[in-house]
């Protein structure tokens, strides 16, 4: 997949402003042994670009002048009000060279727990893999079908070959959590015979 950027002549809050007004995103380009470059890319290409590969971990060719170079996107800003797109990191990526990237989580089946009116509480949407580029997948499918109620899966339960998952081997995943109880709250009701209570002073009222 490739993808165009051109280097940035001024950096700053006010020229980045001005470059998204104008259909532009800042970024930066880095890398072992290579230079870091500011460079900026065009909002509707990287837009286009995210909404074809899910968000999931994919190896870009940059263009950058006549040069190309294998990278993938390192992490991106997002304004916190409209969620838009700021700013990117593009890493090159060097062949054989071992990368820490997130990759998205995929839940695939039916959990026999919410068969049951239990609820699937995902804890991990995203998981931080290392590896070489060519082995870490795009995504990380994770089967549930054989969870029952308050069962977990963990890490040390995925089996990812040539690829590390860079959480503590006992963290949860995902689990089946119980259904919450709802007490019912039955209405106090007279025991039948039984006469209702007289208010003092009510008898001679009524006389």
């Amino acid at each position: 997949m490739e993808l165009e950027v051109k280097l940035r002549e001024k950096t700053g809050k006010e020229a980045s402003k001005k470059l998204r007004k104008s259909g532009w995103i800042p970024a930066v380009l880095y890398g072992a042994g290579e230079e870091t470059l500011s460079v900026v890319v065009s909002t509707k290409e990287i837009y286009d670009l995210l909404k074809e590969t899910h968000g999931e971990t994919k190896v870009l060719k940059l263009k950058l002048g006549k040069k190309h170079k294998e990278s993938l996107v390192k992490h991106i800003d997002r304004d916190p009000v409209t969620g838009e797109i700021i700013h990117i990191d593009f890493q090159v990526v060097h062949k054989g060279e071992e990368v820490q990237v997130e990759v998205p989580v995929e839940i695939s089946g039916t959990a026999k727990g919410t068969k049951l009116g239990g609820v699937l509480e995902v804890i991990h949407w995203h998981l931080p893999l290392k590896g070489e580029i060519s082995k870490i997948p795009p995504h990380v499918v994770i089967d549930v079908s054989n969870l029952d109620i308050n069962d977990s899966l963990h890490v040390k339960d995925l089996k990812l070959e040539g690829v590390k998952i860079l959480l503590h081997e006992d963290e949860a995943l995902v689990t089946i959590v119980p259904p919450k109880k709802i007490e019912e709250v039955k209405p106090v009701e007279a025991e039948v015979g039984e006469a209702p209570e007289e208010v003092e002073g009510e008898e001679e009222e009524e006389k």
